[in-house]
């Protein structure tokens, strides 16, 4: 168990705002503790020992991992190790998605690897080389300028800043070619592929193939990492793309459209669309046009 908890109150500088970065220059050795919210590392020099319930794992310059909500960690054998923690709350920050889920490393780093931490013994975490970390330092050079100077509009640049520092994380993963980490990049090329081509008719065995992996071994390793079958996180996809599209879509008079959403995302029976929306949303899609959406647009 941990032996603290730092809270987002005690950590970041302006609590209402969901990002903040923290450099520490002489990182010192550190009891097990977690936080309530994320944390994107980003080592910049020196050496230590990361510690977790799982074990101990040396790292060095240019290794980079995500700490999510509630994971025990913490440091030893700190030698001039320097760090850079940006503290986050993704949820909060209510960025567009767009084409970044369809990058296998953007899967990886915010959610594979950590799944499999304990499995991988740390060893696929990603590990930049000195050219790009010397392009991520900068980045976080300007994120960090954003914070010390509040000039108007620090707060939009520094997401600004944080989005690009994603972007190019998950690139530099998407590429790793070390062998420990391609079961994890085959995977997340299968949950970028359905992000990419959710409307298109899609099986099990193009997932399959897409994976490199035959069909039961996908179905286990995708449940065991997303909690649910390949074909029921496509279902949720479109569903909630239906949704996106029912919110930006006419006045609550305009109804007749939903048939033609239902195949807009990929549906190919507005019936059992209708059925997988009241699974999913709780309301059917012309009732939640109708009612719903409006009032969040008001919103």
């Amino acid at each position: 168990m941990s032996n603290r908890i730092l809270t987002r109150a005690q950590t970041f500088r302006q609590l209402e705002y969901p990002l903040d970065v923290q450099r520490i220059q002489r990182h010192t050795s550190t009891v097990l503790h977690s936080h309530d919210f994320s944390e994107l590392v980003v080592v910049l020099g020196g050496r230590g020992v990361h510690v977790t319930p799982a074990g101990q794992y040396d790292i060095g310059a240019g290794d980079v991992f995500i700490l999510h909500e509630g994971q025990d960690h913490g440091y030893l054998n700190t030698e001039n190790l320097e760090l850079v923690n940006i503290l986050f709350n993704m949820d909060e920050m209510n960025l567009p998605p767009m084409d970044i889920t369809s990058l296998s490393g953007y899967h990886v780093l915010f959610t594979l690897e950590p799944k499999y931490r304990r499995r991988d013994r740390f060893e696929s975490r990603l590990r930049l080389s000195r050219e790009n970390l010397r392009l991520i330092a900068g980045l976080i050079n300007h994120l960090e300028a954003e914070f010390l100077r509040h000039d108007p509009g620090w707060r939009f640049a520094a997401i600004a800043y944080f989005m690009l520092i994603v972007a190019d994380l998950s690139r530099f993963y998407s590429h790793v070619e070390e062998p420990v980490v391609q079961p994890l990049l085959r995977l997340g090329r299968v949950i970028g592929h359905l992000e990419r081509n959710y409307a298109d008719p899609t099986t099990l065995d193009d997932l399959a193939r897409v994976g490199c992996m035959s069909r039961r071994t996908l179905t286990r390793v995708f449940k065991h990492a997303m909690g649910c079958s390949p074909i029921e996180y496509l279902i949720r996809l479109r569903v909630n793309h239906a949704a996106e599209l029912l919110l930006a879509s006419g006045g609550p008079q305009d109804v007749a459209n939903v048939t033609e959403i239902a195949f807009q995302v990929g549906f190919q029976d507005s019936n059992y669309f209708t059925r997988q929306f009241r699974r999913l949303i709780g309301t059917n899609p012309r009732d939640y046009k109708i009612a719903i959406a409006p009032a969040r647009r008001q919103g």
